[in-house]
């Protein structure tokens, strides 16, 4: 790509990112959100938000790493992940739970 140059060359290569690791983001993208873009009167707002919807997350990531250092953030990303872990079973065990009473009419 470095014979493409210019704003090109980082355009082709975030395309072929998207294409090989996103493709689920390149249907939603493509697929759902420019028709909708297209027969929405405000709809050219639509791919931007999609953009800072996708790439928010990954820049408070980048943000983390480097405010705490790398160590650190992943200390405490592993306790957060413990904690999501725990919260997430719960939930399933209370949509379990609901299921089963409403299933079985108890």
């Amino acid at each position: 790509l470095e014979t493409w140059g210019g704003l090109l060359g980082p355009l082709a290569l975030g395309g072929v990112y998207g294409l090989a690791f996103c493709p689920t983001l390149f249907w939603l993208f493509f697929g759902l959100l420019l028709p909708l873009a297209l027969a929405s009167p405000l709809g050219f707002l639509l791919p931007g938000v999609f953009a800072l919807g996708t790439g928010l997350p990954l820049g408070l990531l980048l943000l983390l790493f480097a405010r705490l250092g790398r160590g650190q953030a992943l200390k405490g990303m592993r306790h957060l992940g413990s904690a999501l872990l725990r919260g997430a079973g719960g939930v399933f065990v209370v949509l379990g739970i609901l299921d089963t009473v409403l299933y079985w009419n108890l």
